[in-house]
């Protein structure tokens, strides 16, 4: 059996989040979806962002639920959870996305572009 690689790599897994935030132990869960379409200038990458349902344990029904709607002690966890989405599909690139390398490779003052 080989050894997996320490190197990190970016992979696309089927139904799979590319990063997950899950604030505390909230309930509520932000994922960020890499995903990727054929066109004619080759393969492109996208990311998309779900904002999963609260969860919940019915005692009555002896299962976990979803729930329709988050109160608004939920609001600034969600808040948190979104920021960090914002913050991770702004400063990671897409795979094969060459114009972040040259802006990359442009930039000789070390300063974040934003």
């Amino acid at each position: 059996m080989a050894k997996a690689s320490a190197k990190k790599t970016s992979v696309v897994r089927k139904n799979r989040p590319e990063k997950k935030i899950t604030p505390v132990n909230s309930g509520i869960s932000v994922a960020i979806w890499l995903n990727s379409a054929d066109t004619e200038a080759g393969k492109r990458y996208f990311r998309s962002v779900t904002i999963e349902p609260r969860r919940y344990y019915d005692k009555t029904a002896g299962e976990w639920k979803d729930s329709p709607s988050f109160s608004a002690a939920d609001l600034p966890l969600l808040l948190y959870a979104l920021e960090q989405a914002r913050d991770f599909v702004f400063s990671e690139p897409l795979p094969n996305d060459d114009t972040e390398t040259q802006k990359n490779a442009a930039s000789t003052d070390g300063d974040v572009p934003f």
